[in-house]
């Protein structure tokens, strides 16, 4: 069965955002409409039954990270 639950983005400054995980990247909507694009090492998370909690943590993308390719995924996708 599939993972149901939501995932959001803890951000110190913007809020609870939404967010899509794809690999180790991690894709938040900013309310201004901006795709942040984030790496999993840049990440704590917690659990509750219904969402996967994300907190930036004082962490550094991997150094190999500055060649990442992964395109964000489509606004509709967050919908």
């Amino acid at each position: 069965m599939p993972n149901s639950k939501g995932k959001q983005l803890e951000h110190p400054e913007l809020g609870t955002l939404p967010i899509i995980q794809i690999i180790d990247c991690i894709f938040a909507l900013a309310p201004s409409g901006r795709i942040i694009h984030l790496h999993k090492e840049q990440m704590a998370t917690s659990q509750d039954d219904a969402t996967d909690n994300f907190q930036l943590v004082e962490t550094s993308p991997l150094p190999e990270r500055s060649r990442c390719q992964i395109i964000p995924p489509f606004i509709n996708a967050f919908k």
